[in-house]
């Protein structure tokens, strides 16, 4: 996922953990720290950033803040170093849907749910106004 590349540390999974020594070669190789995690759906690290999006998605559409007041809201409040939205836009609204949307359809676990804010966004081609 865009954004996510460019990172001292990478997380990838195995399909075949007798590739482990490639990886180790091929990262060596590109200068690139990693951690092998499981083969699921979204890893780790996209898996928590979407459903941070997702969950500002549904304090938008509640009326509880604007997208300005939730990206100023979680860079000063975190650290982050975008807002969900604006992180929404530089990784791509469609890929984030895309994920959630997967995460749902392997678990049916509620948190996964796609904020129907996000989804309009997504199918839309667009990005969110921030």
């Amino acid at each position: 996922m865009p954004t996510l590349l460019n990172r001292r540390l990478l997380e990838v999974s195995l399909y075949d953990e007798a590739n482990r020594e490639k990886l180790a070669e091929t990262c060596s190789a590109l200068g690139t720290d990693y951690r092998v995690v499981a083969d699921r759906v979204g890893l780790v690290t996209p898996r928590v950033i979407c459903q941070i999006i997702n969950e500002a998605c549904f304090t938008v559409q509640e009326g509880t803040a604007t997208m300005q007041d939730v990206d100023l809201g979680m860079k000063l409040g975190t650290n982050y170093p975008k807002g969900p939205f604006a992180w929404a836009n530089a990784i791509g609204v469609e890929r984030v849907y895309a994920v959630l949307e997967a995460l749902w359809q392997d678990t049916h676990d509620e948190r996964y749910k796609v904020c129907p804010l996000l989804k309009r966004q997504a199918l839309r081609g667009e990005p969110f106004a921030v």
